[in-house]
């Protein structure tokens, strides 16, 4: 088979319009491309959109929405080039939207945040602290194995970490994982 060479664009179809609008216009800065009542397409950077809203109107009545457990998409996961990169977007995303990640984790290849926009959609927001070799290598230790998930951090914490200026690897690599320099 030969590979996309992107990923181009997520849609959401929402009852919530405006809120969606609004979260992915801020969480990442995105510009409005084209916009209506029904739509709004968006992007972040040189593609002609990466986030396209559609409104579908007022919820039906007895509409549900998605339950806890259900089969479909889990997240979808963007990378930072640095570890104050995704802070920042963590500090705009608290103070303009006073939305804050639902899970912080060490997975140990990457350091990750898991939001959830209006409607419940997961994003998870990381930054790779292993070059390809390291994380392949740490990904297939024992103790990868008996913890895929990893350990949780405090952003508020790495955050003070980050401003005194201390050592930033105690805060972003799992305790069960050799020790390399994480640059900043």
């Amino acid at each position: 088979m030969t590979p996309p060479t992107k990923f181009a664009h997520a849609v959401f179809g929402t009852h919530r319009y405006r809120e969606m609008v609004r979260f992915y216009e801020t969480v990442f800065e995105s510009t409005i491309q084209s916009q209506s009542e029904k739509y709004t397409f968006m992007t972040y950077d040189e593609e002609h959109h990466r986030h396209a809203i559609v409104n579908l109107g007022p919820a039906p009545e007895g509409h549900v929405d998605r339950q806890p457990g259900a089969a479909g998409l889990r997240h979808l996961a963007y990378t930072w080039d640095t570890i104050p990169d995704l802070m920042s977007v963590y500090r705009r995303v608290r103070d303009e939207l006073g939305v804050r990640p639902v899970i912080s984790t060490k997975h140990g290849p990457t350091l990750s945040m898991y939001y959830e926009d209006p409607d419940g959609n997961r994003l998870e927001f990381q930054v790779d602290l292993l070059d390809p070799e390291q994380s392949n290598e740490f990904m297939a230790t024992e103790a990868f194995a008996a913890n895929p998930l990893g350990e949780p951090f405090d952003p508020e914490e790495l955050c003070r970490g980050l401003d005194a200026g201390e050592p930033i690897e105690d805060h972003v690599l799992r305790s069960d994982q050799p020790r390399v320099s994480i640059p900043v």
